[in-house]
């Protein structure tokens, strides 16, 4: 019976572990056909996506500013985001391990977990800005600040000074892609996008990052990421990419969906670590040494009965016997009645004492 029973138990055990790995799989299965099915589209509005052809007033001084090269492309902010957004993570598990000492860098499950699942999230709100960036810019067709100077409009100068809004582009210096991107300002893709970095690894830096040899050190990271992201916004409006407008706007987009992303996905999936558990690391890191540091684990000493109060000869004196002890011996013993007798005085009558005088 008892062999059924653990054959029972390990069965039940391969089942529910077979079914966790399943719901796994299934969970993974769904979230990257989700993710997918949003960034196909987005990836279709950003390579071929056909912008609304808007209009213009004749001589407008927001359209008249001379074509620049970029700051930086897109090219370039993509790779330097996602660059950015690993080394962040990087730097924040290197912090911990210097806080925990002994212990490498995404070393236990819980953290792998939760570097993988941060990753995942900032992914899936990658996605949905810029869904929104690219469903609005082609749906406006706004003009950027430099479009006369990429696009040479021809149209009938008669409608002046009124607007425009049948013309052709002759640009010959400029491709079709580039006549293309001067109809999308609104909102700034750039701006929305490193605002968006900026604002999720600060939550993440605030989750994560647990260190007590500076009180300092995450204001700097978050600080940095903001400023980056600022930085990258302005260089926007120096290149006369977009309007000042543009640029908030983007900066807006970015930190609502880092805000929402994480609020709503982020608390679900990413556990906090309170002062205890952080206490705990600390507590064990000599145990959990994982470096050749040499050191030892602490022993516990025995803890020790406390002397009597009184002394009891009885306990004391057990008798030995071919080296083995009596058990019975203190319990025969305080059973025992005491064979000494005691001088007890009894008391003089009137009688007694006058026989003895």
């Amino acid at each position: 019976m008892v062999f059924c029973c653990y054959c029972d138990m390990d069965k039940s055990r391969n089942n529910r572990r077979g079914l966790s790995r399943r719901r796994i799989t299934l969970a993974v299965i769904i979230d990257v056909t989700l993710v997918l099915t949003v960034g196909i589209p987005v990836l279709f509005l950003f390579l071929w996506g056909t912008p609304f052809e808007r209009g213009f007033i004749c001589d407008d001084p927001a359209l008249s500013l001379p074509f620049r090269s970029e700051t930086v492309s897109t090219t370039v902010l993509t790779i330097a985001g996602f660059s950015v957004s690993i080394l962040v993570v990087l730097i924040v598990e290197v912090l911990n391990t210097a806080e925990r000492k002994c212990q490498r860098p995404c070393q236990s499950a819980e953290g792998l977990g939760f570097c993988m699942n941060g990753y995942s999230v900032f992914l899936v709100g990658f996605v949905l800005q810029q869904l929104v960036v690219e469903f609005v810019k082609n749906q406006l067709g706004s003009l950027r600040p430099n479009f006369f100077d990429v696009c040479r409009p021809q149209f009938n100068q008669s409608f002046c000074p009124g607007y425009v809004s049948k013309y052709t582009c002759s640009g010959s210096e400029h491709g079709p892609d580039e006549i293309r991107e001067s109809r999308l300002s609104f909102p700034s893709g750039h701006a929305s996008f490193s605002m968006y970095i900026a604002i999720y690894f600060c939550f993440y830096i605030q989750r994560r990052l647990h260190v007590t040899f500076s009180r300092i050190v995450k204001l700097f990271l978050q600080f940095g990421l903001v400023f980056l992201a600022v930085v990258c916004g302005l260089s926007r409006i120096q290149d006369n990419k977009h309007h000042p407008a543009d640029v908030i706007v983007g900066f807006f987009v970015g930190l609502t969906t880092a805000v929402l992303v994480f609020h709503f996905v982020g608390d679900k999936i990413l556990p906090v670590r309170d002062d205890s558990e952080s206490l705990s690391f600390q507590l064990t890191d000599e145990k959990r040494c994982c470096c050749s540091c040499g050191a030892t684990t602490p022993t516990i000493a025995e803890l020790q009965s406390p002397a009597p109060l009184l002394p009891n000869e009885y306990l004391s004196d057990m008798s030995h016997v071919n080296g083995s002890v009596h058990k019975y011996t203190c319990s025969f013993k305080l059973n025992e009645k005491p064979t000494v007798r005691h001088h007890k005085s009894t008391p003089i009558t009137p009688s007694r004492r006058v026989e003895d005088v």
